[in-house]
């Protein structure tokens, strides 16, 4: 028979490192899809926890006097796990804002398609990349470097000691935001650039042939031509990720820089 002996100490700390990896997964990109199911999400916070507490962190005496210094201590802890997840989040949130600017460019704009990793309203083409990262973040393993990469903050951030300074977390959210925002950009560039081809020709077609209907034309072309610049263009879907990836690694190392005592 196995005894387990579990003392109130011990109960608290690891209520604490509970606190971090719920939250953690429930803000952390594929951890966090709102399609996960919930049990799911928690058995495996329960479990990751637990390891955690028992073979990587050493249990240390925890600084608080009253019921309230402990709620600030979860609180921290909860704020914490939900920075490293969010952050990591924005990289994943890239893909849906370029999807939405290449639907208004073809003309897709009214198209909306209901997005079970978000339950919102989102764009043909952006679910179709936001779908195409994860599947290459699953190929790749990206997930794992996830998890390791949360468990090995609690070498840099220990259990009760989380730092959150206001002004060094707004810039570093603002400068990825950023990013996200050129990133995106650069993904939609090459449609882009065929829509303004295509806009070039439709205007001499309609200065060459004034009794052709343009604009009845015009849209049925623009969404062919489109459609066949993603078709293309889908091939350089793995260096995108890549990059999006980097920029992941780095985003949740700023992040628990930041908050590091």
């Amino acid at each position: 028979m196995i005894e387990q002996a579990f003392a109130i100490k011990d109960l608290e700390f690891f209520l604490l490192v509970l606190t971090r990896v719920s939250c953690f997964v429930q803000a952390a990109p594929f951890f966090g899809t709102n399609n996960v199911p919930r049990r799911i999400k928690a058995g495996l916070s329960f479990f990751i926890a637990l390891v955690i507490f028992h073979f990587v962190i050493p249990r240390e005496s925890l600084q608080y006097n009253t019921v309230f210094g402990y709620a600030a201590l979860v609180i921290a802890e909860a704020g914490c796990g939900i920075m490293i997840g969010f952050m990591a989040n924005i990289c994943m949130q890239v893909v849906l804002f370029t999807g939405a600017l290449t639907d208004m460019d073809i003309g897709l704009s009214m198209v909306s398609l209901f997005d079970p990793v978000s339950r919102t309203q989102a764009g043909f083409t952006g679910v179709l990349y936001q779908y195409g990262l994860l599947l290459i973040m699953l190929a790749a393993n990206f997930h794992h470097y996830l998890l390791r990469a949360f468990v090995e903050s609690y070498a840099r951030i220990p259990v009760g000691h989380v730092i959150f300074d206001g002004e060094r977390l707004y810039a570093l959210v603002l400068k990825f935001l950023k990013d996200v925002f050129i990133i995106g950009f650069e993904i939609f560039l090459p449609v882009f650039g065929a829509m303004l081809v295509m806009n070039v020709v439709l205007g001499i077609l309609a200065k060459v042939s004034p009794q052709m209907n343009m604009f009845a034309v015009g849209i049925q072309l623009k969404i062919l031509f489109g459609l066949s610049v993603i078709y293309i263009s889908i091939t350089l879907l793995p260096g995108i990720a890549d990059f999006i990836f980097g920029e992941m690694k780095e985003i949740v190392t700023s992040t628990v820089n930041v908050m590091s005592p």
